[in-house]
C-alpha cells in the first residue's frame, strides 16, 4: 500500500548485516595495513598517533599498536625535555586515551600495561587520581584482578600508606561482605603493617580482624571468602600464640551455629567451620565431649552435603 515502508525479508536483513560487517572489516584492515607500513618506514608523526587511536577504539588489546605508540611517544618526550610541564602534558593525553579504551574493555592486559608505562614516564603523576579510578572500576567489577594489580602498583609507586589501604578494604567489605578480593587484599596488608609477631600491636589488630569476620559471617555465613580469611586469621593467631583469641573465635562460631537464623547452606558452612576450628587443637587436648561432637558433626555433614562426603570423612582421620 502507498505510504507504508516495505519491510525487508529475513534474507535481506541477513545480507545487510553481512555487508555491514564486510564494510567494517575492510575499514579495519585498510587502516591496519596503513599503520604497519608507517611503522616500517619509521613514521613517528602525530598523524600516525591519531590513526592508532582509531584502531584502539575498536580493539584495545592490539599490543602491537600500543608498542608503536610508545615508540612515537618516546620521540615526542625527548623533544619536550626542554619545556617544563610539556612532557607531563603529553602523557596526560595518553592517560585519557587509555581511559577511553578501559571504558570499552576494562580487562585489557595491553591497556593496563600501557597506563602503567605512561605513569612511569611522568615527572609528577597524580597517584590519588589513579586510586580514585580503581575505586570507580571496582563498582563495576569488585573482583577485576587487572584493576587490583594496578592498584597495588599505584600504592607501591605512589607511596600510599598501607593503613589507608586497610581502611579502603574495610569499606569494601562493609558494602559487600562477599568481596573475596577485598578479603584477600587484607591477607597481604596485615603482614606488611604488622611484621613483628607476636607483638601487642599485632594482637590488637587480629582482635579487630576477628570482630570484622564475626560481623561478616553473621551477614553471610556461607560465603567462601569470609571463611578463607578466617583461615588466614587462625594462622596469624597460631603464629602469635594468642590462644585466648582462638578460643573466642570458636565460641563465636559455635554460638552462630546454635543460635543463628541460618539457611541450610549456611548451617553446613558454619558447622564445617566450627569442626575445623576444633580440629586445630591436638587430638589429645580435645575433651571427650568435643570429640563426640566432631564425630557426630561429620556424620551430619556427610548427610547434608553428600557431594563432599569423602572430604568430610577425611576430617575424621584426625580423631
Amino acid at each position: 500500500m502507498h505510504g507504508r515502508v516495505k519491510e525487508r525479508t529475513p534474507e535481506e536483513k541477513q545480507e545487510a548485516v553481512r555487508k555491514e560487517k564486510e564494510r567494517k572489516l575492510l575499514g579495519f584492515t585498510t587502516l591496519w595495513k596503513d599503520i604497519v607500513d608507517r611503522r616500517a618506514e619509521g613514521d613517528r608523526s602525530s598523524e600516525t598517533l591519531m590513526k592508532t587511536n582509531q584502531l584502539l577504539a575498536k580493539c584495545s588489546d592490539l599490543y602491537t599498536l600500543w608498542n608503536y605508540r610508545r615508540e612515537i611517544l618516546l620521540a615526542d618526550l625527548t623533544d619536550a625535555e626542554s619545556e617544563e610541564g610539556k612532557r607531563d602534558g603529553i602523557l596526560r593525553i595518553e592517560l585519557s586515551v587509555t581511559e577511553s579504551c578501559l571504558a570499552l574493555d576494562f580487562k585489557s592486559y595491553s591497556t593496563w600495561y600501557h597506563r602503567k608505562w605512561t605513569l612511569e614516564q611522568m615527572q609528577k603523576a597524580d597517584w590519588q587520581r589513579e586510586l580514585d579510578l580503581t575505586s570507580q572500576l571496582f563498582r563495576l567489577d569488585a573482583r577485576n584482578f587487572h584493576c587490583w594489580n594496578y592498584r597495588r602498583f599505584i600504592v607501591e609507586r605512589g607511596h600510599i600508606p598501607l593503613s589507608s589501604e586497610l581502611a579502603f578494604s574495610t569499606k569494601l567489605i562493609a558494602d559487600d561482605p562477599s568481596n573475596y578480593s577485598a578479603w584477600h587484599y587484607r591477607t597481604t596488608l596485615i603482614p606488611l603493617l604488622f611484621p613483628t609477631v607476636p607483638s601487642p600491636e599485632h594482637q590488637t589488630q587480629i582482635r579487630t580482624e576477628l570482630a570484622l569476620v564475626v560481623t561478616a559471617v553473621n551477614v553471610k555465613a556461607n560465603d567462601q571468602g569470609i571463611w578463607f580469611y578466617t583461615q588466614f586469621l587462625v594462622e596469624q593467631i597460631q603464629k602469635g600464640g594468642y590462644t585466648n583469641l582462638l578460643d573466642e573465635l570458636k565460641e563465636e562460631v559455635k554460638k552462630l551455629y546454635e543460635e543463628g537464623d541460618l539457611t541450610a547452606e549456611e548451617s553446613i558452612a558454619v558447622l564445617h567451620g566450627y569442626v575445623r576450628l576444633l580440629l586445630l587443637d591436638p587430638i589429645q587436648n580435645l575433651k571427650e565431649s568435643d570429640k563426640k561432637f566432631v564425630d557426630d558433626s561429620i556424620d551430619k555433614l556427610c548427610s547434608l552435603d553428600p557431594l563432599r562426603k569423602g572430604y568430610y570423612q577425611s576430617l575424621r582421620d584426625a580423631l
